[in-house]
């Protein structure tokens, strides 16, 4: 209380300070995170009161010499009957080490939607780099997405992902894709490169979102999918998917996608924008 008391004065005296330049700071709090381990031939089960939303995130321990993303897969048990095989994607964490000092993957989640009742679920470790997947649990909803259509593009690329039809826009390397919108508001792009029969391996590539006379980059890679498939377009394999975001001030915007610094000779696109 007293070193209050004299903090409070001191400012108070201070009324004229020469010369006065200032200099900003950020303050970098540690901050500590626990997760559950995830072993293999060790699930761990559980027991959830719904109806709700609990979300699932998870990490994983980076192996040593590995430069780009890595894949992990749990299965999720529902009730003992229904199971789900869940595939995760990650890179290495730039800030996020574990007590050892050993580097971790970046996050990753999933949602399991708890229907009315007591409900049993069982996680287990399916496939990793390690023998470790981090796992910590969270009652949070998910987001509520909102399918957005382009105003001009090619052609429209149907996908089948988890048994449904999934509509892309096709950006073809010489031809832009154009969505207008009316902001404020947050875009989310999924994207997925196409494969044709000349390409192979990991692939870099790079979307240009022109905004009203203005470019931004999104570098992303990519590796083909061994999931997903496109119906009636048998000459292209889709890659994985990936992601990014556009904030979108207020006002009316064209947006204009186009593909660059890549072989292909298209990619697929999806837009949603959060429900208000």
């Amino acid at each position: 209380m007293i070193n209050l008391v004299m903090g409070l004065c001191l400012l108070s005296q201070l009324q004229t300070i020469e010369p006065y330049k200032k200099w900003e700071i950020e303050i970098v709090t540690k901050k500590t995170d626990e997760y559950l381990l995830l072993v293999k031939n060790q699930p761990l089960s559980f027991s959830v009161e719904g109806p709700t939303y609990l979300r699932v995130y998870t990490r994983i321990i980076w192996p040593k010499g590995s430069l780009g993303s890595e894949i992990y897969k749990v299965i999720l048990q529902k009730n003992e009957i229904d199971e789900d095989i869940i595939t995760l994607e990650s890179d290495e964490s730039s800030v996020s080490r574990d007590k050892k000092g050993r580097s971790l993957s970046k996050w990753r989640s999933f949602y399991i939607e708890v229907p009315e009742g007591l409900n049993h679920y069982k996680l287990t470790h399916w496939a990793s780099p390690q023998d470790t997947i981090l796992v910590k649990f969270a009652y949070e909803s998910p987001k509520r997405w909102e399918e957005v259509p382009a105003a001009e593009y090619s052609a429209i690329i149907e996908a089948i992902e988890e048994e449904r039809i999934v509509k892309y826009y096709e950006l073809k390397n010489d031809m832009a894709v154009t969505v207008r919108l009316n902001g404020p508001l947050r875009l989310r792009v999924i994207v997925r490169l196409n494969y044709d029969e000349k390409m192979i391996g990991d692939q870099n590539y790079t979307i240009l979102v022109e905004d009203n006379g203005k470019t931004e980059k999104f570098p992303l890679k990519s590796y083909k999918s061994q999931m997903i498939i496109y119906k009636d377009r048998k000459n292209i394999v889709p890659s994985n998917a990936r992601s990014f975001h556009v904030n979108i001030g207020a006002g009316t915007h064209q947006l204009r996608f186009n593909l660059a610094g890549t072989i292909a000779e298209s990619a697929a696109l999806r837009f949603l924008v959060e429900e208000k």
